[in-house]
């Protein structure tokens, strides 16, 4: 905490500036894929198209379905948030998803610590909390796609329930 506002000694009194004027926002993009069928033990990569080809970084926020546990019928969300480059070894998730009502289990994932994933099992459309089939197993950007290799951890087939942003520069 700074009890007073730090600078870094720049001055732009004179200018008119904008959020965006030293630092363009990010490009943005959506996914969704809540139907594609995994075999048992295999991955899918699902390719998101990007605008142009010349992004070196990805900040992708994905969430799959749960459950609440109020018994409801109403579906929350299971989450995770990757950092994705144009090498896979850099990949890094945070994920997080339920352990009971109102409770959760976070994780951290990095493909430099030798992890093999990078979320927990939260994306599949069977949402019981015993059911846990498919994670985010790696994430890269390769020319103009941004791709997301899911795995299904599970001995049967099982269906990918995803959906998420990814901002990119």
């Amino acid at each position: 905490m700074r009890p007073e506002q730090d600078t870094d000694g720049r001055s732009h009194d004179a200018l008119t500036t904008t959020p965006d004027d030293h630092h363009p926002a990010p490009d943005h993009v959506s996914f969704s894929n809540t139907s594609q069928s995994l075999p048992p033990g295999t991955t899918y990569d699902l390719d998101v198209t990007l605008p142009h080809a010349s992004y070196k970084v990805a900040r992708v926020q994905l969430m799959g379905p749960v459950p609440s546990g109020g018994g409801s019928g109403t579906v929350w969300r299971e989450c995770a948030s990757i950092h994705a480059t144009t090498s896979s070894a850099e990949a890094m998730g945070h994920s997080t998803r339920t352990s009971g009502f109102k409770q959760v289990y976070c994780a951290t994932y990095a493909k430099s610590q030798g992890d093999s994933q990078l979320s927990h099992k939260v994306f599949d459309s069977s949402t019981p909390a015993a059911n846990r089939y498919i994670s985010l197993q790696d994430a890269w950007i390769t020319g103009s796609t941004l791709r997301l290799r899911f795995r299904n951890h599970f001995g049967g087939s099982a269906t990918l329930w995803v959906k998420g942003t990814a901002l990119l520069w």
